[in-house]
């Protein structure tokens, strides 16, 4: 899990050691976030996926197409996590309104991580889309696509080239509210600094009118 302190490549590096002395850390190959027509919203390779398995653009989107096409059309509310077959890959989904959160995995990687790491991620874009609104009637392609940014930075905190980095929605959404937080902060003070140095150059151009005046 990511630690406050580290740099974000050499956390990735520390866990990957960690992966290679536990052959029980979990992989993927993908993370898909779909319309149920099997539109591409917001997708992640692994290297592997991309060299090997998927390395065009067009094998990825038949492959995502395939995926919408042959899992089960959400009735509206929110569904519980499933698990489906797709050329011989584990796809674990959930599914809400017109949005599908997928993870693709070989078929050996352990299915409960899997399934930890899709309501992960379902939840943490839940979270940082919907914001505080209690009105929401759960997540939408709309809301996806308006919260483009922050719904890369969620997959960007679940998944390092294939390794699972998190799965907790609360710590993931947390982190990408740190970040927005963060960039409107720095945008204050910039737009703060810009008053200041723009009031200091009339202040000094008023003084100088006035000098030649005199």
């Amino acid at each position: 899990r990511f630690q406050p302190g580290l740099s974000r490549h050499l956390w990735a590096l520390a866990f990957r050691s960690a992966a290679m002395a536990d052959e029980s850390l979990c992989e993927v190959l993908a993370v898909l976030v779909l319309g149920v027509d099997g539109q591409r919203l917001a997708v992640k390779y692994s290297a592997l996926a991309r060299k090997e398995l998927f390395p065009s653009h067009k094998q990825q989107l038949a492959f995502e197409k395939k995926v919408a096409d042959k899992l089960p059309k959400p009735s509206g509310a929110r569904s519980e996590v499933d698990i489906a077959i797709v050329d011989d890959y584990t796809v674990v989904f959930q599914a809400c309104n017109d949005v599908l959160v997928c993870v693709i995995a070989a078929s050996t990687e352990n299915e409960l991580v899997v399934l930890q790491l899709v309501e992960g991620i379902h939840g943490a874009m839940s979270q940082v889309a919907q914001g505080s609104s209690i009105l929401s009637s759960g997540l939408t392609k709309q809301l996806v696509l308006d919260n483009l940014s922050d719904v890369f930075f969620v997959i960007d905190e679940v998944m390092d080239d294939g390794i699972i980095m998190e799965t907790d929605e609360d710590k993931i959404a947390a982190r990408t509210k740190m970040v927005d937080e963060t960039e409107v902060t720095n945008a204050a003070q910039a737009e703060q600094m810009f008053q200041k140095a723009t009031m200091s150059a009339k202040q000094k151009l008023l003084g100088s009118l006035m000098g030649g005046r005199g």
